[in-house]
């Protein structure tokens, strides 16, 4: 567990180095308890990570995400966190009604989880449907109002996606968004329109 939360610490911050170093504890923290399901999500969570966003093999992480997120929801699934990363690598994968379903199921295990909302933005925003991640982002805020910087980055994509650019830029200018890959979208934001 100890391990677990340092990981998740660094995790949230979604830098490339501190990412791998989340990686390096989940995987410790599953070496002590192989059946620990949050463990798993997370660290599917950082191979999607790792092939999305820090250059990473593609081939390599894209199937460690996706076997690994699949066996975190066979070991609990009761975990709405490991519902989520499936539905999110799922959707990446064009899998998007059983991503859809992960999602649901997701909420249905924890309605009130405040990650999983906001990983709903993303999903929403790529489905065409930026109105409804704009909600799903609000009570993502609502249910955790210190989010980290990622809820505000994808607070903006859903402002830029639903044509809001002024609100875009004013949030992706905010401070803490600098660390998160969201500087093109407050390029695009600031483009004349």
């Amino acid at each position: 567990y100890d391990l677990c939360v340092r990981a998740r610490f660094l995790w949230q911050r979604s830098m490339v180095e501190e990412g791998r170093e989340a990686r390096r504890l989940f995987e410790q923290a599953i070496a002590l308890d192989p059946d620990y399901a949050e463990a798993h999500a997370y660290l599917a969570w950082t191979h999607w990570m790792g092939w999305v966003n820090w250059f990473e093999p593609v081939d390599a992480h894209r199937q460690l995400a996706l076997d690994i997120a699949r066996r975190a929801v066979t070991l609990d699934p009761n975990e709405a966190f490991a519902h989520g990363v499936l539905a999110f690598v799922l959707f990446y994968e064009h899998e998007y009604d059983e991503s859809a379903r992960e999602i649901d199921a997701a909420l249905h295990v924890d309605p009130n989880h405040a990650d999983i909302h906001a990983m709903r933005t993303d999903l929403l925003v790529m489905d065409g449907r930026p109105l409804d991640a704009i909600e799903s982002i609000a009570r993502a805020l609502r249910l955790n109002p210190r989010p980290p910087a990622w809820y505000l980055w994808l607070k903006g994509e859903a402002e830029y996606a639903s044509r809001q650019y002024e609100n875009a830029v004013a949030t992706l200018r905010c401070e803490a968004t600098y660390g998160t890959p969201s500087r093109s979208i407050l390029a695009a934001a600031l483009a004349p329109k």
